[in-house]
């Protein structure tokens, strides 16, 4: 646990490595628990928008191309994509 709070970071620019500064925030590239945060995130997004939906608080632009009230997402990967 400790490699995870207190990791160090450089940026290689050209070749050219800068100085090793201590990052607080997010989960570093290629990490292992990357894709399960990520299915966390996106299923309570999925709730969330959902729930607003089916209660009226958003409508979608075109609700008559898009069944259901005109508001749907897209997820692949780590992309979102909110149609409405």
């Amino acid at each position: 646990m400790q490699l995870v709070r207190s990791g160090n970071t450089a940026i290689n620019i050209n070749g050219e490595v800068g100085p090793f500064f201590k990052s607080f925030a997010g989960v570093k590239q290629g990490d292992p628990i990357s894709p399960l945060l990520f299915n966390l995130a996106v299923d309570a997004l999925a709730g969330i928008l959902e729930k607003a939906r089916t209660a009226s608080h958003i409508s979608g632009v075109v609700g008559h191309l898009i069944p259901g009230g005109g508001v749907t997402h897209l997820q692949y990967s780590d992309d979102t994509m909110i149609l409405v």
